[in-house]
């Protein structure tokens, strides 16, 4: 037993001192997860003040009540966070040569007389003309007039009746409308809202929104955070790490095959080591890199994560991923007809295997096709267990069927494989 650890010691030994006298390879797989994590964190978490602002001109014809009511509308509450608006006079043509110059979003036109059309009841149009040099934003402008135009056209069929005696009411040069007349058209307004009030209140749908962060939804999870930055950088991290670290151990033990073009694993045979434990001494090495690199990627993850995890679910996640990557990756390369074969057919696997795992892009977002195939992904199980422990900060009991799975399929590959090898290294066709 001592002859045979100290064997396989020297053999780890010799590959991880060869992976450190080249280490660019490893960095940079190293580096991908953090660069990527972070690109995607500083992209779409840059905080909340950033919002878009649909900028609207509006060029009001109308001149009367519901001309500033339309464009007071913009610039009230909520509005006011996602517009900005100019008011414009005499506009000439359709209005796109002041769109450009502007680099407004749209032009909102109210027709002259539209107050008139209103309080009668007449048929009426407002203008919108969108910019063409912007392609999301126009839309936003689209809904909110839409909108607008529903909310004057419903007001003007449910207050038919006091708008019919605000016209009827003569206008005295100098003098408002008496205090009856005044009395009279409030009655007939609150007549007319208490008729519509069993068909629009309550609502018959409402929204109800809360967020993880709320104090009153119980604590907060390990991985939340009150920066959007860092919390899509946690959200991302573990899957793409994850995906590295199998490209990691492909590396690893695609050296087999480097070995055997290269006519070193021959000498090695030679000598007074077995295929067998030529074999053990490679997947040992390759769990090694592994283990090493998860080290590195829990390093950078702690200092940015604001809460610890389960240290007892990390370690087991940790360890059955270890056996999961060098598992995968002695199946790879031990059907593989040759380096660069195995190599392409690693960099597939790994990559179908990331997408449909959500390794860079959320489960929620893919299509449900694809959503069924996940659980066929070993990313998948891993990226799943390290969410739970950084994101949701659970523990141990809650990573158990994330671990089980992965150590079972990673030592399943390894028994399938090592056969393969084994036959090969015997026949002398990799020596």
């Amino acid at each position: 037993m001592r002859a045979l650890l100290s064997t396989m010691g020297a053999m780890v030994g010799k590959d991880l001192r060869r992976r450190a006298r080249s280490p660019l390879a490893t960095v940079l797989l190293l580096l991908f997860p953090l660069i990527f994590a972070g690109l995607i964190a500083l992209t779409f978490g840059g905080g909340e003040g950033k919002v878009p602002k649909v900028r609207l001109l509006i060029e009001d014809r109308d001149g009367g009540l519901v001309g500033r009511l339309a464009a007071a509308a913009f610039e009230q509450g909520e509005a006011q966070r996602y517009f900005a608006v100019k008011k414009v006079e005499n506009v000439a043509g359709d209005g796109a040569a002041l769109l450009e110059r502007e680099d407004a979003t749209a032009l909102l036109r109210l027709p002259a007389g539209l107050t008139d059309d209103l309080l009668a009841g007449r048929p009426a149009t407002v203008g919108l003309v969108e910019s063409p040099a912007q392609s999301i934003l126009p839309d936003v402008a689209e809904q909110a007039t839409a909108v607008l135009a529903e909310v004057l056209s419903s007001a003007s069929r449910l207050l038919r009746a006091p708008l019919d005696e605000i016209r009827r009411t003569p206008a005295a040069p100098g003098a408002g409308p008496s205090d009856g007349r005044v009395a009279q058209i409030a009655v007939l307004v609150n007549g007319a809202v208490t008729r519509a009030r069993p068909y629009v209140l309550p609502p018959v749908v409402t929204l109800e929104t809360a967020t993880r962060a709320d104090p009153g939804a119980g604590a907060k999870p390990a991985g939340s955070s009150s920066s959007p930055t860092l919390s899509l950088f946690l959200l991302f991290l573990p899957g793409i790490s994850v995906y590295a670290l199998f490209n990691l151990a492909d590396q690893s033990m695609r050296d087999l095959l480097v070995e055997a073009r290269m006519k070193t694993l021959r000498r090695q045979l030679a000598g007074p080591v077995t295929a067998r434990r030529v074999l053990l001494g490679k997947a040992l090495a390759t769990a090694a890199v592994a283990a090493l690199s998860i080290l590195v990627l829990t390093a950078v993850g702690a200092v940015a994560a604001p809460r610890g995890v389960s240290l007892p679910g990390y370690l087991s996640l940790s360890l059955a991923l270890v056996v999961a990557t060098t598992g995968f990756a002695s199946a790879v390369f031990g059907l593989a007809r040759g380096e660069r074969q195995g190599a392409t057919l690693a960099s597939l696997l790994s990559l179908v295997m990331a997408f449909a795992g959500g390794s860079f892009i959320p489960l929620a977002s893919l299509p449900g096709a694809l959503r069924a195939l996940s659980p066929l992904s070993l990313i998948y199980w891993a990226t799943r267990g390290y969410q739970k422990l950084v994101i949701e900060g659970a523990g141990l009991p809650a990573v158990l069927p994330e671990t089980a799975i992965l150590t079972g399929t990673g030592a399943l590959l390894l028994a399938l494989s090592t056969p393969l090898w084994r036959r090969r290294l015997l026949r002398g066709d990799l020596a």
